[in-house]
């Protein structure tokens, strides 16, 4: 048995809900409810019930294969790409269902826009990676407003005075960090309302780390986020809310220095105490 085992606490500063308990009673931007995915008959995620709060940054921690990235996946529909995948239950954004059948999947892609574990920028110049989603958007076409739109973006990304001198240059020139801070300035190019991130800083060395969880906290004022992640401290120090999951199930979900500190779950408490992972 584990329920007298303390849990010694990270040795990392853990990120704040400014806003405290008026934050507990405002509408979830996202809301699983029952939600079931499986792969050629076999369950990957079976019955996840979860409120992603607007505004914040949820972590989901697990270890691999217990569904964190399948769950993630499922908000903007991505899992609608592997052909033997079934999804059933229900997520809505903002009380609209995310798999209704009038459901434009490039609208909502456009909505939820998504960053993964490597970065992937376009073999095409460092503006025009950040140009493309609000061009084939038809938010803008050419002009000083698509120039705005990415220099506003850039900046957001923290990127924009490394390369507001070389934006002609191929996106593939420059560094780890600096192609994943690109792919998040990407990302919000179309104004999103969420960002979703695959242990978006598994590739990258503590220094490019630091610098994306530093963006990710300045982010969190005006994008809903949710991170999956392998690394406990990563969570405790960019997270609001954190989930843990294990074998397919949503285990709990809670404040994330509860999480790390007071788990209610034996199994919540054996994986944050490393014995088990």
């Amino acid at each position: 048995m584990l329920e007298n085992k303390l849990i010694q606490p990270l040795n990392v500063s853990y990120s704040s809900d400014e806003a405290g308990s008026e934050r507990a009673d405002e509408a979830a931007k996202i809301v699983a409810s029952g939600v079931n995915v499986s792969y050629a008959g076999r369950p990957a995620i079976t019955n996840v019930n979860l409120n992603i709060r607007s505004k914040a940054v949820t972590a989901l921690i697990g270890p691999s294969g217990c569904g964190k990235t399948t769950f993630l996946r499922c908000i903007n529909r991505m899992n609608d790409l592997i052909e033997t995948c079934q999804v059933s239950g229900s997520i809505t954004l903002d009380n609209e269902d995310v798999y209704g059948d009038d459901v434009d999947v490039v609208v909502l892609r456009r909505r939820i826009g998504m960053v993964f574990q490597k970065p992937n920028p376009f073999p095409k110049s460092i503006f025009e990676n950040v140009a493309y989603g609000p061009r084939i958007h038809g938010q803008a076409n050419k002009g000083d407003d698509l120039n705005e739109i990415v220099e506003r973006s850039l900046i957001r990304a923290g990127l924009w005075d490394e390369v507001k001198d070389r934006l002609d240059a191929p996106a593939t020139g420059l560094s780890g960090g600096q192609q994943q801070r690109l792919c998040i300035a990407r990302a919000i190019a179309v104004e999103p309302d969420v960002i979703l991130m695959d242990e978006p800083c598994s590739a990258l060395d503590p220094i490019a780390t630091a610098r994306i969880e530093e963006l990710i906290d300045d982010l969190k004022t005006k994008y809903t986020i949710v991170i999956v992640t392998h690394s406990m401290q990563q969570a405790a120090r960019v997270s609001q809310r954190t989930a843990f999951f294990h074998l397919g199930e949503l285990v709990e979900e809670n404040e994330a220095k509860v999480i790390f500190t007071n788990p209610s779950d034996d199994r919540t408490r054996a994986y944050v105490t490393g014995s088990i992972g």
